[in-house]
This record gives structure tokens, sequence and C-alpha cells, in this order.
């Protein structure tokens, strides 16, 4: 039913308004006919693959379609020779669509570059994944980057109903309807596919349908998205609460997010909420999403619980976090400093503090000093700041 009811149209695409609707920037592009190489970066089941031929319906143009999981150098070679003789022969242009592009080395990213430079193809790469963690820069460089959202609960309903039409289908319980919603969570497939389900359950009662439906929600509840259960689960761990922090992981793990999103966010909670008063934090979390790399579910949710679990007993400080966020704001809203002289490249003037008692020697590192980093109340960072006085003399 999903791949019967795909939109061969671009007004009978649902969802992405910001993207596509009347004043969206991606719609423009398209009716300009003016595409270049871009990545469609979000969840799956929001309809990635069917604009992309779409587009090339659209333009007329030739439409390859790659999987990033099973293609080699090998693939892509014979598709950017058949790419070129149509632009040499025919003078007709060639979508490749490359799914799950963040699969690709960077052997196999830096084999794009080339062809994507000199028009031989214009790549659609499309991914689940932040690709500005999963792609290299120099192929970031070449594109734009579209993000897509979850479908909402009423483009879900709209897709149903007209799949509902063209399927004949009659007398579909309000109760059934909005249970395939609640398990679509955002994926149009997901929702199609539950409603060919209910297709081919005749003679089935509707409780025992219900039930069997019930059996396949997620965690997630229909009124709260992944954003607010991430954001409890980080307030959990802020507030040196684990028992709450474990509970939300759990609520996204079982939800179905990808665990190395969780892992990252876990990360940057470390280096946030935590920082110099434990040190050792980043590095647990990091092994987190080392770990989420090679184990998936359900072994790797003991790991990620032990990892939240950790950084909500420890000591918090916010001093890192402050520091950067001053130094940030003063080079957005302030003059900019030069490098003192004794500092610069090859200058006669700097003073090597390994030369020096202790391995340190007072010296001009900043032309107006400005103590962006303030020790956190904490025993690590008080210990920080008898060291920094002593060295600096601050108290003399």
């Amino acid at each position: 039913m999903a791949l019967k009811l795909r939109p061969k149209k671009l007004e009978e695409f649902v969802g992405q308004e910001k993207l596509l609707g009347t004043n969206g920037i991606l719609r423009k592009v398209i009716i300009s006919k003016t595409i270049t190489n871009c990545i469609f970066y979000g969840p799956s089941g929001v309809g990635k693959t069917t604009l992309g031929k779409i587009i090339s319906n659209e333009l007329d143009w030739n439409f390859e379609t790659l999987n990033a999981t099973t293609a080699g150098v090998s693939d892509l070679k014979e598709v950017l020779e058949k790419a070129k003789s149509n632009l040499q022969f025919y003078g007709k242009k060639t979508i490749l669509f490359l799914d799950e592009i963040h699969r690709f080395n960077k052997l196999q990213q830096d084999s794009l570059l080339s062809a994507t430079e000199n028009g031989i193809i214009v790549l659609i790469g499309a991914t689940t994944e932040n690709p500005y963690y999963n792609l290299n820069n120099a192929l970031l460089s070449r594109v734009l980057i579209f993000e897509f959202k979850a479908l909402s609960d009423k483009n879900i309903s709209e897709i149903l109903d007209r799949a509902v039409k063209l399927s004949e289908l009659q007398n579909i319980p309000k109760e059934i309807v909005e249970m395939i919603i609640e398990i679509a969570n955002g994926d149009c497939r997901i929702a199609l596919n539950y409603l060919e389900l209910y297709k081919n359950c005749k003679g089935i009662e509707t409780e025992e349908v219900i039930q069997m439906f019930s059996e396949r929600r997620t965690s997630f509840h229909k009124k709260e998205d992944k954003y607010e259960i991430i954001s409890a689960m980080i307030k959990s761990i802020r507030g040196s609460d684990p028992s709450s922090a474990v509970y939300w992981l759990g609520r996204l793990l079982v939800g179905g997010e990808d665990p190395r999103y969780v892992a990252r966010r876990l990360m940057i909670s470390a280096a946030e909420d935590i920082g110099l008063a434990n040190p050792e934090a980043l590095t647990i979390a990091t092994s987190g999403l080392t770990s989420s790399a090679v184990i998936g579910m359900p072994e790797i949710r003991i790991i990620l619980a032990e990892i939240a679990i950790y950084l909500a007993i420890s000591t918090k400080s916010a001093s890192s976090y402050n520091a950067i966020n001053s130094v940030c704001n003063d080079i957005e809203n302030k003059e900019l400093q030069e490098v003192p002289e004794n500092i610069k490249p090859n200058s006669k003037k700097y003073l090597y503090p390994h030369a020096y008692p202790n391995n340190f020697v007072i010296q001009k590192y900043m032309n107006k000093k400005i103590e962006y980093y303030v020790p956190g109340d904490n025993r690590n960072e008080k210990l920080i700041k008898e060291k920094l006085e002593k060295l600096w003399e601050i108290k003399k």
C-alpha cells in the first residue's frame, strides 16, 4: 500500500510545510529547476525518497538510486559512467539518490566529490543521521542540507484518509485510526502498513485488532515527542536524580530512538553539566558512543543506563560551559583582541615555560586579561583554583 500510494507530483506530497509550502525554499528551488547537490536529513517515513523521485519527474531528469549499505565504489562508478553518457549524448542530467549516505566511508564519500563538482550528477543523499557528525567536511561543503521533520498527526491523518478512499475501505472504527496514528509516530510508511494490516484482518473482531495494535505501541505518548523526553532525561541528570534519568532513558530506547543519538546527548551533558567537577564523566560518556557504534538494542541499554546514572550522581559544574559562552558572546559583540607580541610565531620575546621552575613563568597571553574561566564550588575545582592562584601569584 505504501508503494502503491506513493505521490508522483509535488502537489500530492504531504508534510514538510516549511520546506515545500507556498513559500518553502525547497519548493522554490524545484519549481525554478535550480536543484543542486543536497542532503535530505530526517527520520524514516517522511518522504525523502519519494521527494527525490518527484524532483526527477518535475525536471524530466534520469533518476538513479543506490543504497549505501549495499553499494560499493564499483556500483557508483557504473552509475557515474551511465550519467556521463546520458549527459554527453542526450543532454539529459541525472539525479543520483543515495539512501543511507552516512553508511559510506571516507573513501566512498570522496569518490563522489569530482562527480558532484563537474555536474555529471546531481546528488541527493538521504540520511536519518545528523550529517554534520557523519559526513566528510569536503562533501558537506558541496551540498545544501534540508532537514525533514517527523510528520504531524494531521499529516498522517490526511495520508490515511487518501489511502482509505483509494483502497475503498469503509467504516473504519475511529479507535483504529487513532491507534494507527499513534503507532506511526510521524512515519507514514508505518501508518500505511498498519492500515493494510487492518484491511487484511477480515473476520477478526475490532476488539482483537485493537488488542493486537496495542502491543505495538511505542513508549512515546502521542502528545509527547522525543525532544521532550530527551529534555526530561538531561534535566534529571542535571538535577542529580538517577532514577528519573534512567526512566527517561528507557522511554527513549523502548520508543525506538537511535542509541547513538542518546549517547551523543549524554556526552554533551557530561561536558555541560559536570565538566571539570569530574572530568572522567566525559570519558565515560564517550565510551558510550563508541559502544553504541558496535552494540545495538537490547544490550546497549545496559551501558547507556550505567552512564546516565553515573552522570546523575556526579558532582555538577557549568564552569566550562559558562566560560565558552562568555567568550563567544564577547567575540560576537566586542572588539577582537590582537595576539600579544610575545606569543606570536617566532617571537624572540616568548618565554618558554618548560625552561623555568615548575614549568611556569608569568607572561602575557591576552592583551586585556579577562577571567572567563571561574572555577566551580566543588572539591576538584577548588584544587584547580588554589593551583592557579599559586601560579599567578593572585593572592600576592
